[in-house]
Protein backbone atom coordinates (compact mmCIF):
# COMPACT_ATOMS: atom_id res chain seq x y z
CA UNK A 1 0.00 0.00 0.00
CA UNK A 2 1.25 3.49 -0.82
CA UNK A 3 2.10 6.01 1.56
CA UNK A 4 0.42 9.50 1.31
CA UNK A 5 2.91 11.97 0.56
CA UNK A 6 4.21 13.84 3.73
CA UNK A 7 2.89 17.30 4.21
CA UNK A 8 4.86 20.31 2.75
CA UNK A 9 7.27 21.83 4.96
CA UNK A 10 7.22 25.59 4.50
CA UNK A 11 9.93 26.30 7.15
CA UNK A 12 12.93 26.87 4.82
CA UNK A 13 13.65 28.51 1.74
CA UNK A 14 11.15 27.15 -1.17
CA UNK A 15 12.90 26.33 -4.45
CA UNK A 16 11.26 29.17 -6.62
CA UNK A 17 13.12 32.03 -4.58
CA UNK A 18 16.30 29.98 -4.60
CA UNK A 19 16.05 30.02 -8.61
CA UNK A 20 14.97 33.53 -9.15
CA UNK A 21 17.87 34.41 -6.78
CA UNK A 22 20.55 32.18 -8.72
CA UNK A 23 19.16 33.88 -11.59
CA UNK A 24 19.26 37.54 -10.87
CA UNK A 25 22.31 37.41 -9.10
CA UNK A 26 24.36 35.50 -11.90
CA UNK A 27 23.32 38.62 -14.09
CA UNK A 28 23.40 41.04 -11.92
CA UNK A 29 26.22 40.87 -9.79
CA UNK A 30 26.48 44.10 -7.64
CA UNK A 31 22.77 42.90 -6.04
CA UNK A 32 22.71 41.65 -2.82
CA UNK A 33 21.08 38.58 -0.51
CA UNK A 34 18.90 39.80 1.60
CA UNK A 35 17.50 36.49 2.55
CA UNK A 36 14.21 34.41 1.98
CA UNK A 37 13.43 32.64 4.98
CA UNK A 38 12.56 34.55 7.82
CA UNK A 39 9.97 33.13 10.66
CA UNK A 40 8.15 36.48 10.93
CA UNK A 41 4.98 38.80 10.72
CA UNK A 42 4.69 41.44 8.94
CA UNK A 43 6.21 44.32 10.59
CA UNK A 44 3.27 45.99 12.94
CA UNK A 45 0.43 43.11 12.10
CA UNK A 46 0.03 39.33 13.47
CA UNK A 47 0.35 38.38 9.68
CA UNK A 48 2.78 36.40 8.93
CA UNK A 49 5.13 37.33 6.42
CA UNK A 50 5.79 35.18 2.73
CA UNK A 51 9.23 34.94 4.21
CA UNK A 52 7.65 32.91 6.81
CA UNK A 53 6.98 30.20 4.20
CA UNK A 54 10.66 30.52 2.89
CA UNK A 55 8.49 31.56 -0.63
CA UNK A 56 9.86 35.67 -0.69
CA UNK A 57 12.87 36.98 -1.92
CA UNK A 58 14.80 40.03 -0.97
CA UNK A 59 17.13 41.19 -3.93
CA UNK A 60 19.37 43.67 -2.06
CA UNK A 61 19.87 47.07 -4.26
CA UNK A 62 19.87 50.47 -3.08
CA UNK A 63 17.56 54.03 -4.77
CA UNK A 64 20.86 55.58 -3.80
CA UNK A 65 23.15 53.93 -5.81
CA UNK A 66 21.95 55.05 -9.53
CA UNK A 67 23.14 51.86 -10.96
CA UNK A 68 21.07 50.13 -8.87
CA UNK A 69 17.89 52.20 -8.53
CA UNK A 70 18.34 51.34 -12.58
CA UNK A 71 18.59 47.85 -12.19
CA UNK A 72 15.85 47.80 -9.31
CA UNK A 73 13.69 49.71 -11.18
CA UNK A 74 13.65 47.51 -14.20
CA UNK A 75 13.04 44.68 -12.50
CA UNK A 76 10.24 45.64 -10.28
CA UNK A 77 8.63 46.37 -13.84
CA UNK A 78 9.96 43.48 -15.52
CA UNK A 79 8.47 41.35 -12.55
CA UNK A 80 4.85 42.96 -12.39
CA UNK A 81 4.78 42.34 -16.56
CA UNK A 82 5.51 38.42 -15.55
CA UNK A 83 3.84 38.20 -12.44
CA UNK A 84 1.19 35.92 -14.11
CA UNK A 85 3.49 33.54 -15.53
CA UNK A 86 5.97 33.04 -12.59
CA UNK A 87 3.44 33.01 -10.13
CA UNK A 88 4.31 36.48 -7.60
CA UNK A 89 1.76 37.43 -5.39
CA UNK A 90 3.58 40.84 -4.56
CA UNK A 91 6.09 42.83 -5.48
CA UNK A 92 7.18 45.62 -3.37
CA UNK A 93 9.98 48.11 -4.51
CA UNK A 94 11.14 51.82 -3.65
CA UNK A 95 7.29 52.48 -1.86
CA UNK A 96 5.45 50.87 -4.04
CA UNK A 97 3.61 47.55 -4.65
CA UNK A 98 1.93 45.41 -6.52
CA UNK A 99 -0.06 42.23 -5.96
CA UNK A 100 -2.47 39.69 -7.01
CA UNK A 101 -4.72 41.74 -4.73
CA UNK A 102 -4.77 44.96 -6.45
CA UNK A 103 -2.68 43.91 -9.65
CA UNK A 104 -1.99 47.54 -10.22
CA UNK A 105 1.29 49.51 -8.46
CA UNK A 106 0.51 51.95 -5.96
CA UNK A 107 2.14 53.25 -3.25
CA UNK A 108 3.35 51.16 -0.49
CA UNK A 109 2.92 52.74 3.04
CA UNK A 110 4.24 49.60 4.85
CA UNK A 111 6.95 49.90 7.69
CA UNK A 112 9.96 49.33 5.80
CA UNK A 113 9.91 51.74 2.53
CA UNK A 114 11.79 49.13 0.70
CA UNK A 115 14.14 50.91 -0.89
CA UNK A 116 17.07 48.83 -0.18
CA UNK A 117 15.76 45.75 -1.62
CA UNK A 118 12.99 44.46 -3.88
CA UNK A 119 10.79 41.99 -2.29
CA UNK A 120 9.66 39.14 -4.79
CA UNK A 121 6.76 36.83 -3.16
CA UNK A 122 5.80 33.60 -5.05
CA UNK A 123 2.16 31.86 -4.47
CA UNK A 124 2.48 29.04 -2.81
CA UNK A 125 2.20 26.63 -5.45
CA UNK A 126 4.52 29.09 -7.71
CA UNK A 127 7.10 28.60 -5.14
CA UNK A 128 7.55 25.14 -5.12
CA UNK A 129 8.91 25.61 -8.92
CA UNK A 130 12.67 25.50 -10.09
CA UNK A 131 12.06 26.31 -13.77
CA UNK A 132 11.68 30.52 -14.30
CA UNK A 133 9.95 31.31 -17.55
CA UNK A 134 11.79 31.68 -20.26
CA UNK A 135 10.62 35.33 -21.19
CA UNK A 136 12.33 36.27 -17.77
CA UNK A 137 15.74 34.68 -18.57
CA UNK A 138 15.24 36.24 -22.23
CA UNK A 139 14.36 40.07 -20.61
CA UNK A 140 17.35 39.49 -17.72
CA UNK A 141 19.87 38.97 -20.59
CA UNK A 142 18.42 42.21 -22.34
CA UNK A 143 18.45 44.33 -19.28
CA UNK A 144 22.47 43.30 -18.57
CA UNK A 145 23.33 43.60 -21.86
CA UNK A 146 21.86 46.61 -22.36
CA UNK A 147 23.27 47.97 -18.81
CA UNK A 148 26.77 46.74 -20.14
CA UNK A 149 26.45 48.31 -23.65
CA UNK A 150 25.93 51.64 -21.43
CA UNK A 151 28.45 51.06 -19.52
CA UNK A 152 31.27 50.51 -22.28
CA UNK A 153 29.92 53.36 -24.20
CA UNK A 154 30.17 55.87 -21.19
CA UNK A 155 34.21 54.38 -20.72
CA UNK A 156 34.68 55.36 -24.25
CA UNK A 157 33.32 58.82 -24.34
CA UNK A 158 35.72 59.82 -21.22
Amino acid sequence: MARPPAPHQWNGPQPAPRTLWNLVNANFPQTRFDGIYNPRNIAGTNTPSLHAEGRALDIGLSVDVPIEKTIGDQLFDMFIDLAGDMGLQEIIWNREIWSTQRPVKHPYTGHDPHTGHIHVGFTRDASQTTLMPNSLVVRIGVLRTGLEDIDRMMRNVG
